[in-house]
């Protein structure tokens, strides 16, 4: 078991390293850990996954400390009414990880179909 949770830490210090050298702006996961958060505060502590844990309700473990959507949606509204909020659109409580990535570029959801340019951390 100690060696599985090494290796596990030896890979979230690998995407790290990667993220910030191959893209020159950080992934999600460098953001969190600069921000003091260990891989197990997403991960959880007793199965080191690549996977993020569900909730009962099927929740993803960002619920935790962003909120659920509504109160994300409330965060991110836009100063300027004619601008789209991200977080309030048609396709209901999205996934966070169709849009945020812990270890890879996060990408626009909403580009698949709209012309808009969200920067998508």
């Amino acid at each position: 078991m100690k060696q599985t949770i090494l290796a596990f830490l030896l890979v979230c210090a690998s995407f790290t390293a990667f993220g910030q050298q191959a893209q020159g702006d950080k992934f999600l996961a460098d953001r969190h850990v600069a921000r003091g958060q260990q891989c197990a505060a997403c991960h959880g502590q007793n199965a080191p996954s690549a996977a993020l844990p569900l909730d009962a309700d099927k929740h993803q473990t960002c619920v935790k400390c962003h909120g659920f959507y509504d109160a994300v949606a409330k965060k991110t509204q836009p100063a300027d009414p004619e601008e789209m909020n991200p977080h309030s659109q048609h396709d209901g409580n999205l996934p966070c990880t169709e849009c945020h990535q812990g270890h890879k570029a996060s990408v626009n959801y909403c580009a698949q179909c709209h012309f808009y340019t969200f920067k998508v951390p």
